[in-house]
């Protein structure tokens, strides 16, 4: 991006839109959309979850739910003003509301990953415009604003328990309040017969709407994970922007073959459809990528309900076809001008540098409201690196919201909040370094920071679940925040949390969150260092080489509802150990590739049972060495044990290689870890029946060749890894010179101010003559530090390096 991010500063955040007193009903206040900081307004009460999938994509949000209808209600009684939520009496206020209000779940809902707006369309309802400065982004229980009536409002703030969706308001000319009723006495009179059902049944009755009011905000379980059986034949969860390699059924259009839509998708929105018939079951096999392009916010709120009420599927072709040439999004990732990636910017440059890849301008701008807003970039010099701003997840969920509203300035005050942002690093920073939200309810040492909370928190049903910390004002808050750390607890990193709340999300159920908060806000933080005297879990059964922290247990396994298969492990208390659900495990990548493929298809023995295979089995060393192991494989061409477990065993010649489990106690690399390797071997199986002829042919040539290849790598990769190590040391011993030179030039310093030198110079013709011998020999410590560093970066080393490496690549 060409915006230039600002670092983290003790001053106030900037003033954001101003706020605007709402309606004499509820003398509360609220700020325009977007914005950050408001003072304490009526806050509607509700639950929520969801099931994260990996980790940090952008989750969009989806479509709004629809409500029916009952027959009217009884004329609304004289409303009584909402009451403002008083201020916090522990130095916090309420934060901004982003968001509208919610989506849904399980095998008939779509997944939420955004509240959503509340949108009545069976029957349409006439409604007016919210205005901008009333209307709260993120209230999860909201009434629509009524058609103005010339009378006082009637309005009755409706709410139920577990902050049930509000009753939507009855169509115009259905129902009228009293107050608007023309003063007539038998018309009065008639009003009340029919109000206690006594008025003559009427010879041709109209069939009234009949309703069913679907409660959004309801708490809903985690889904229902099976230990054994068949696969669902609808995936729990659409995998959104999250690539499948394992086997799955996905639905395409015959003649775009290439975009695919998850079962989940299909059974939610194009099955209960007329078109639904337009569209082929397909299956796709194992180590193959695939994943949904449904759930683009363009295609399931935009053109896909265009196309059910046409009938027509023109406009979804033609997007599935464009949006198959355009390249993905590159996320926050810098991006040179050689990737020929298309770039979109803001038209009146609102927001100075804002930039939008092609593939979100489509995904997110395109056919919305703020089209206009937006106007091809200027072409990407070649020596500058760009990224998407989109890819800034409260960006890329505010813009969407916004777009339905038509509110821009509220989408251009945010974003250049958000963007005006440092990262965060999730480390402990003073107190008073940034603005911090916390729970509303307590949690002790919970805290997010101002991005995390806009990323993880903004336009989600729990934005009101949060409040602005406020300091004290005074010297003794200012010097006791000053010597005060504090670290966001929903920063990119913290896996653990970040899972819990996408769960609480999904199950709309803030206890879901809060109670895994109060665990792992309270113990160390899952890292690559271990614990030790912690509380371990493990699978049912046992398996001596598995362990979950607590902190884990509680906020992953726990809130997606397969707690049950797993058990507390008794370990070591004195052995440091390293959770397998930590990013730094060794097996963290395919423990989370098999964990996801167990929840997407309800059956969790796929999980299982990969842990009870490989928990025990060391990792493959790739292009390290490995000593004191077992080998399977030929004489010249060895495979590991992880190789041979979970790829070779499973092809044709697996069984037939005439090593097994061979135990060397010398160093050996593994032969079948690169896809080129992997290659050879599944073409010496396809080559015919083994034993025959052309299978022991093509047998041979893989054996010849990794004979082969193992002798380049002798000469090349530990040459490599030599002249490498002998650079690090330079750097380090240049860098240890440079932090001696600063020491002694200070020592220097002090002396020649204190009046404490002998009165001779020290040094010579090359360094210069100094006051103290310390300042002569912090002279030499510099040249010594700008030596080890030249030495470090020789060229001529970094181009036997270049050397070695085509040379390994030849046969690699």
């Amino acid at each position: 991006s060409a915006y230039q991010y600002a670092s983290y500063t003790p001053t106030q955040s900037p003033n954001l839109p101003s706020l605007t007193q709402q309606s004499p009903i509820s003398q509360g206040y609220v700020i325009s959309h977007a914005a950050v900081n408001s003072p304490p307004q009526q806050q509607a009460q509700y639950t929520a979850s969801s099931p994260p999938p990996v980790p940090y994509s952008t989750r969009p949000p989806v479509q709004g739910i629809s409500a029916n209808y009952r027959s009217p209600l009884p004329p609304a009684a004289p409303a009584v003003a909402e009451q403002q939520l008083p201020a916090s009496q522990n130095g916090h206020s309420s934060p901004s509301s982003l968001s509208g209000a919610q989506s849904h779940l399980h095998q008939h809902l779509p997944r939420p990953t955004a509240a959503n707006d509340y949108q009545p369309t069976v029957p349409a309802v006439e409604r007016t415009p919210l205005d901008a400065d009333k209307q709260s982004l993120n209230r999860e229980s909201r009434i629509p604003s009524q058609t103005p009536q010339p009378q006082p409002a009637q309005v009755t703030s409706l709410q139920t328990p577990n902050n049930s969706m509000p009753l939507p308001p009855p169509q115009a000319g259905v129902q009228q309040s009293d107050a608007a009723t023309p003063h007539d006495p038998l018309a009065h009179l008639s009003t009340q017969m029919d109000h206690l059902h006594m008025s003559p049944p009427d010879r041709n009755p109209v069939t009234q709407p009949s309703v069913t009011m679907s409660d959004d905000n309801a708490p809903r379980p985690p889904p229902q994970i099976r230990a054994t059986g068949l696969p669902l034949e609808i995936i729990t969860y659409c995998p959104e922007s999250r690539a499948v390699d394992y086997s799955l059924y996905w639905y395409r259009l015959p003649d775009v073959p290439d975009f695919l839509i998850c079962t989940k998708c299909h059974a939610d929105h194009i099955q209960p459809t007329q078109l639904a018939s337009e569209f082929e079951k397909i299956k796709r096999p194992d180590d193959i990528f695939s994943s949904c392009s449904f759930w683009f916010p363009r295609v399931k709120e935009v053109t896909w309900p265009q196309v059910v009420r046409t009938g027509d599927l023109s406009a979804l072709r033609s997007f599935m076809k464009k949006r198959h040439d355009v390249k993905a999004c590159k996320g926050r990732d810098l991006t040179p001008a050689s990737e020929g990636i298309k770039w979109f910017g803001m038209s009146n440059n609102d927001i100075n540098g804002f930039i939008s890849c092609e593939a979100c301008y489509e995904d997110r701008i395109a056919d919305t409201s703020f089209e206009d807003k937006f106007s091809l970039y200027r072409e990407q010099p070649t020596n500058e690196k760009w990224s998407c701003d989109l890819a800034v997840p409260y960006v890329s969920r505010a813009i969407v919201k916004m777009a339905k509203r038509n509110d821009w300035a509220g989408f251009v005050d945010g974003a250049t909040r958000r963007l005006s942002l440092a990262k965060c690093e999730g480390q402990e920073i003073q107190s008073n370094a940034c603005k911090w939200y916390l729970p509303r309810r307590k949690i002790e040492n919970m805290r997010a920071c101002e991005a995390c909370y806009m990323d993880r928190v903004a336009f989600t049903r729990f934005e009101d679940e949060f409040e602005a910390y406020i300091m004290a004002e005074g010297f003794d808050s200012y010097f006791h925040h000053m010597t005060q750390l504090w670290s966001c607890k929903l920063t990119e990193t913290n896996l653990p949390l970040l899972w819990a709340m996408e769960n609480a999300i999904e199950q709309r159920n803030w206890s879901v969150f809060s109670s895994s908060a109060e665990v792992a806000c309270r113990l160390p933080r899952c890292t690559k260092y271990g614990f030790i005297r912690g509380k371990w879990w493990t699978i049912k059964g046992g398996c001596d080489n598995f362990d979950v922290c607590e902190t884990c247990y509680m906020s992953i396994l726990r809130t997606s509802g397969v707690g049950q298969f797993f058990e507390p492990a008794q370990r070591d208390p004195e052995a440091t150990l390293v959770c397998d659900f930590c990013v730094s495990s060794p097996r963290f990548r395919q423990y989370l590739r098999h964990y996801a493929k167990s929840i997407d298809q309800g059956v969790f023995s796929y999980y299982l049972d990969y842990v009870a295979t490989f928990a025990s089995v060391p990792v493959c060393p790739g292009l390290n060495t490995a000593e004191k192991t077992n080998w399977w494989g030929y004489p010249g061409a060895l495979f590991c044990q992880d190789c041979y477990l979970s790829f070779v065993a499973d092809t044709k010649l697996g069984s037939f290689v005439p090593i097994k489990e061979g135990y060397d106690e010398r160093a050996q690399i593994c032969q079948i870890w690169s896809p080129r390797m992997r290659t050879m071997w599944l073409q010496a199986c396809d080559a015919g029946a083994p034993g025959s002829p052309e299978s022991n042919a093509k047998v041979e040539e893989f054996t010849e060749f990794a004979n082969k290849r193992i002798k380049v790598y002798t000469q090349t990769v530990p040459q490599i890894n030599f002249i490498r190590q002998m650079k690090q040391l330079k750097m380090e011993s240049a860098m240890h010179q440079g932090l001696l030179s600063v020491m002694y030039n200070g020592m220097d310093g002090f002396a020649s101010v204190a009046g404490t030198t002998d009165g001779n110079l020290h040094g010579n013709s090359q360094l210069g003559w100094y006051a103290t011998e310390q300042g002569a020999q912090g002279a030499q410590m510099f040249n010594n530090m700008q030596d080890g560093f030249a030495s470090a970066n020789r060229t001529d080393e970094w181009m036997q390096i270049f050397q070695l490496q085509m040379i390994w690549k030849e046969v690699e």
